[in-house]
């Protein structure tokens, strides 16, 4: 069996008895794992690829085959490796936190949190207790992944990951001082730490002055192209920015990294509608409605695109259903005004305006009800537009 680098002289012996007895099946497990400890995980899949077909159903196999497909980053394949293991008899506490991991990495969060939910996956090793926080934290338990990110960080200090993700969740929490705190931990340790990047601009956009947020922004998209909530906050700054093109761009690409995220579908609907396109935001907006059919801003958006398209008794019924889901919902007034303004009822639409934007509304440029009630500023100080023939 040849190798791209040399191995130990235990796993060089263990592949020269595998040449002459492929069929011993303890054997074949002994190497695999010893290929797998020293890091040669292509003499591990070959181990795998070359056993005999006898032994495709061995368990423990199985398992192993699971933890390397893993590594190759196949997380189908591994699950299903996994899996077919644990239900073959394998009991052992690692393959169950693999199969976790396995889950995770397809964003099947509440999946994986049900298997590191048992005591004895957890007593792993810290890292069950921190792939636990991560998961909590996706389903928005943050409270829970914050006490999991703490105990982590008792047992294992240094780890900037977790620093990262317990700042990002201490700023989703409203505590932006210490999640600071945190994030600067975390960026000594690695300056290129995605957590505490995102929580650094996204304090910053939330500044009075966001401006230092949108090269935060750009200098994360640039380091972790993947990150679709970094592209998120980047749209946001562009929009603020009255640049609706590059917002366009990055709210796409948003979408691209994080379609199951309602808010950037909202955010990329309303981009479309400061620069005209109302089919497209009729798009993105049905997009969000498939995700969730009960949010209120989604409805009241698709009343907005309808008073927009002159179909006025569809823009009443969605702000009907919209005010019935949160009364305090911005975009179905939005929706009121034009459909007031249409009637030439200028005075009464001014008033709702005003009493609309009179209202205090959500801390931080990160919020999809912030974007509308800039919207809604702009309409008070330009005034309200008319309803463009290419809208229809």
């Amino acid at each position: 069996m040849s190798t791209q680098s040399p191995v130990s002289p235990q796993l060089a012996q263990l592949l020269e008895y595998i040449s002459s007895d492929a069929g011993n099946l303890p054997l074949r497990r002994d190497a695999i794992r010893a290929a797998c400890a020293e890091g040669h995980w292509a003499v591990a899949r070959q181990l795998l690829d070359d056993a005999p077909a006898i032994h495709a159903r061995d368990a423990q196999l199985l398992a192993l085959q699971g933890y390397v497909l893993l590594h190759a980053e196949r997380y189908v394949d591994a699950e299903q490796a996994l899996s077919t293991a644990i239900a073959n008899g394998v009991q052992a506490a690692p393959v169950r936190c693999n199969l976790a991991f396995a889950l995770f990495m397809q964003k099947r969060y509440a999946d994986a949190l049900e298997i590191l939910s048992a005591p004895t996956v957890l007593q792993t090793g810290p890292l069950a207790l921190l792939l636990r926080a991560r998961c909590l934290h996706h389903v928005g338990r943050r409270a829970e992944a914050m006490d999991d990110c703490n105990a982590y960080l008792a047992a294992v200090s240094d780890d900037v990951y977790a620093r990262g993700l317990l700042a990002l969740i201490l700023y989703e929490q409203g505590q932006p001082a210490a999640a600071r705190e945190q994030a600067d931990a975390a960026l000594r340790g690695d300056p290129h730490q995605l957590e505490a990047l995102l929580t650094v601009a996204s304090i910053q956009a939330d500044s009075p002055d966001p401006s230092a947020a949108r090269g935060s922004f750009q200098a994360l998209t640039r380091i972790h192209p993947h990150c679709g909530r970094a592209w998120f906050g980047l749209a946001l700054i562009e929009l603020s920015e009255t640049r609706t093109d590059a917002a366009a761009n990055s709210i796409a690409l948003a979408a691209t990294h994080m379609p199951e995220h309602i808010g950037t579908w909202h955010v990329m609907a309303w981009t479309e509608i400061v620069r005209g396109d109302i089919a497209a935001a009729a798009a993105a907006f049905d997009k969000a409605l498939a995700i969730d059919r009960s949010f209120a801003e989604t409805h009241g958006g698709l009343a907005v695109v309808a008073a927009l398209r002159g179909e006025d008794e569809e823009a009443r019924r969605r702000i009907k259903r919209a005010l019935r889901l949160d009364p305090n919902a911005m975009s179905p007034h939005y929706a009121e005004l034009l459909l007031l303004q249409r009637e030439g009822r200028e005075a009464e639409a001014r008033e709702l305006l005003d009493a609309v934007l009179a209202r205090p509304t959500a801390r931080g440029s990160t919020r999809y009800v912030d974007l509308v009630a800039a919207h809604m500023r702009r309409l008070h100080t330009e005034g309200l537009p008319a309803t463009p023939a290419r809208y229809h």
